[in-house]
């Protein structure tokens, strides 16, 4: 990854703003005199406005106040004068303890700033991107802000923090009055990403339009690098509220940017054809989101109002891949592919769009009712050249939502929603490349859906200790443009597919400090549509916490999932090839099991030390039928895959006096996992021998943290922290991607 300037990389255009916007308020933010906090309020004062359902307002009360003498005019000449008012009465002195009105109330501005300074140091051994997966692997300066002002009318919050040049955090919240509301926020983060290896040398194996002669399969390996990826985002929100009139008007900005480097990998491979190559290549990456949204909100007598427009554009700044390709011919020797330099693997541009309408009544209500509507368009902007007829293809969303909840008592509750979605897609043009010696591309058309969602639920609690919740869950799918076998312009699925889900909890708290709640659910879908897809699902889940006065604690809890599909679709490529059609396989069967379970424990021993325990079991087991050598009768053997974690962790905090605190936790995962198929030889050259040992891994990662920080006085203190991340893979065929990294950061804060 080429190093960008500091100025370019930290301070992104939301966070210029941030400080520009944080020194501009603070200046003006300055403590109000006291005698200016005493003066009565103005007799124009506006009145507190009607928020919307749901918005918490400190809005001042309107003052009955008469002008002062001061602003009478004199009568006009020749008309007579009125007569006097009735004396007012005066007066009277506030009864003591008697609460003032709001705006004669006395608010002490409180003002708070600070900061901290201090160095990174970062360091380690062999591969360091998986110890430290997001972190950036330099040394740097680091150091950090804050500021806080918050009087009776106006509240400002401003807090940053830098790492290093892709690992930063800025936020400004403005407000006042309720009325305008500002708020702006910077982030970025680094991820660091793999090089994959390829096959170690070229192979030779058998090619279909030549019977006689064998195609050659060559790597090309990208050179040693490191790679990785910042990701830093931008928002800007902005809300104002109508003073007099329950209406917020909602402003947004939101920024995505992506830049770094990555390992591209690709192949120019064929069935046909004596040369191929699999490439593993570094490419650069810059791309960037942008979104704007304007917004309404309105409380408008029984009910509330709320539209929402958005518009999204992503785009890929750096030029498309193009390689050398070679030429291609069909099973019969027939020109088809001409080769030569071509592009691959687009990000391709997008547009997007959606117009968003809620309506729903008061949220304090027995009865409560909702419902949406929101349209969705997206647009495919395409820039490739030898490709034609994907630019300005569309896809059209639609979705409808209404809920109704009803509550007769304390003891029920009654709901029901329902949900709707429809996919479209506008008519598509031809796709066409040149490349091919016929340019026209048969594509198949894809699937436009409709889904309905139908939710009731039932609770019921008897007592203030047990409350019991049921459920039924109705998911209805339908699709158009599939067929029961696929073929060039269809696909093979079902045209439509019901899931009924019904699920029972209980919530129970038999004493005090314990809490346990349990569910069970069973779902049942016909015609699944894919491998993986369930047929029916039991799944139950578990939860106790208990505390005893505050000294110690355990919490568990369980997830226990059996899956199970006795009609796993696959399909067969019948012989010859060409035309391409296909056949239905024997049905097969596909299972799979997880459980997830949680224990952990804390105590307090004395006053000033905590410490705690926590043990976490993670596994999953997947058995099915897997093609290996093509997708013809006689390649398929059956197969199990599995995975098992084990994850245990110790953490204690310190007070050692009151100027200084102690922290430290430890983290090891030891994980396996293994794809296993059943020993099968499909003939003499080929079998499964051999997959299960390049497959397996078996991992170990250890985390290790300790931080310390003593106050010198109310307003200074300094910090350190060290953390040690350990990546060990077991198995050699990956040793490659273990590494250690150790970071120390020592800081030093003050604050007034």
């Amino acid at each position: 990854m080429v190093e960008k300037p500091l100025i370019s990389t930290v301070v992104s255009p939301l966070l210029l703003l941030l400080l520009a916007a944080g020194g501009v308020a603070a200046a003006d933010l300055e403590p109000v005199p006291a005698a200016s906090q005493e003066a009565p309020a103005a007799a124009e004062k506006d009145g507190a406005a009607d928020a919307p359902a749901g918005t918490v307002t400190n809005e001042e009360q309107p003052a009955d106040e008469t002008l002062p003498a001061t602003m009478e005019q004199p009568p006009a000449v020749g008309i007579e004068p009125p007569p006097p008012a009735a004396e007012e009465p005066a007066a009277q002195p506030p009864v003591e303890g008697a609460p003032l009105p709001e705006d004669e109330r006395q608010v002490e501005v409180l003002e708070q700033k600070g900061g901290s300074l201090g160095y990174n140091f970062v360091f380690g051994d062999d591969y360091r991107g998986r110890a430290l997966e997001y972190g950036f692997l330099k040394s740097s300066r680091n150091g950090g802000l804050f500021y806080r002002h918050m009087e009776k009318d106006t509240n400002l919050e401003l807090e940053g923090f830098y790492l290093n040049e892709n690992d930063y955090h800025a936020d400004l919240l403005m407000d006042y009055k309720g009325d305008y509301r500002l708020h702006l926020r910077t982030e970025s983060l680094y991820h660091n990403l793999d090089r994959e290896l390829l096959f170690p040398q070229r192979f030779e194996t058998g090619r279909t339009d030549d019977r006689t002669s064998l195609a050659e399969y060559r790597p090309v390996q990208d050179p040693v690098a490191n790679y990785g990826v910042s990701v830093v985002q931008d928002r800007a929100d902005f809300r104002y509220r109508l003073h007099n009139f329950p209406l917020h008007v909602n402003l947004g900005y939101w920024r995505y940017v992506k830049e770094g480097t990555i390992q591209q990998r690709f192949a120019d491979t064929a069935f046909e054809g004596a040369t191929n190559f699999i490439y593993a290549q570094r490419r650069g990456v810059d791309q960037q989101v942008q979104e704007g949204r304007v917004g309404l909100d309105s409380h408008l007598g029984p009910v509330d109002l709320v539209y929402d427009f958005k518009v999204r554009y992503f785009e890929d700044r750096l030029p498309t891949p193009v390689d050398f390709y070679q030429e291609r011919h069909r099973f019969n020797g027939a020109d088809d592919f001409t080769g030569g330099t071509r592009q691959h693997n687009e990000n391709p541009d997008s547009s997007f769009f959606s117009h968003t309408i809620k309506l729903h009544t008061s949220l304090a209500g027995g009865l409560v009712g909702s419902g949406s509507y929101s349209f969705e368009q997206r647009e495919n902007l395409s820039e490739l050249t030898d490709t034609t007829g994907a630019r300005h293809m569309k896809s059209y969303l639609q979705n409808a939502a209404g809920d109704l909840i009803y509550t007769p008592s304390r003891e029920y509750s009654f709901a029901v929603k329902y949900r709707r979605q429809e996919i479209d897609h506008n008519k598509r043009d031809p796709l066409n490349n040149t490349a091919f010696a016929d340019p026209v591309i048969a594509a198949k058309a894809p699937i436009e859906t409709t889904r309905d969602l139908v939710t009731g639920t039932i609770s019921y609690r008897p007592t203030l200790h047990l409350a019991l919740v049921g459920e039924y869950r109705g998911d209805f799918l339908s699709r158009n443009n599939v067929t029961d076998l696929p073929t060039e312009m269809t696909w093979g699925l079902p045209e439509s597919t019901s899931t009924h889900t019904g699920s029972l909890s209980a919530y129970y708290r038999p004493v005090k400090g314990l809490r346990t709640s349990a569910t069970y659910s069973y779902a049942s879908a016909d015609h699944p549509a894919y491998g993986a897809s369930f047929q029916t699902r039991h799944e139950a889940k578990l939860l106790a916490t208990y505390t005893l006065n505050n000294r110690w604690g355990l919490t568990s809890h369980a997830i226990f999932r059996r899956d199970q599909n006795d009609e796993v679709r696959k399909y067969l490529v019948n012989y010859p090839f060409e035309p391409l059609s296909f056949s239905l396989a024997p049905i097969t069967s596909r299972s799979t099991n997880s459980e997830n379970a949680n224990i952990g424990a804390w105590w307090v021993p004395f006053r000033g030390l905590t410490v705690g325990a926590n043990y976490s079991y993670l596994h999953q087991e997947v058995e099915q039928g897997v093609f290996f050598t093509g997708v013809v009768v006689g390649s398929e053997a059956a197969s199990q895959f599995s995975s098992r974690s084990h994850v245990y962790g110790v953490n204690a905090n310190y007070t050692l006096s009151e100027k200084s605190d102690l922290a430290v936790a430890a983290q090891q995962i030891r994980s396996s996992a293994a794809f296993t198929p059943s020993d099968t030889s499909f003939s003499l050259t080929s079998s499964t021998d051999g997959i299960k040992e390049i497959t397996a891994q078996n991992t170990v990662i250890t985390s290790l943290s300790a931080r310390g920080e003593y106050r010198f006085t109310s307003a200074l203190s300094t910090t350190l922290e060290y953390t040690f991340n350990d990546y060990n893979e077991l198995k050699s065929a990956y040793q490659s991607y273990s590494g250690t990294v150790h970071a120390i950061v020592a800081a030093l804060a003050a604050k007034w």
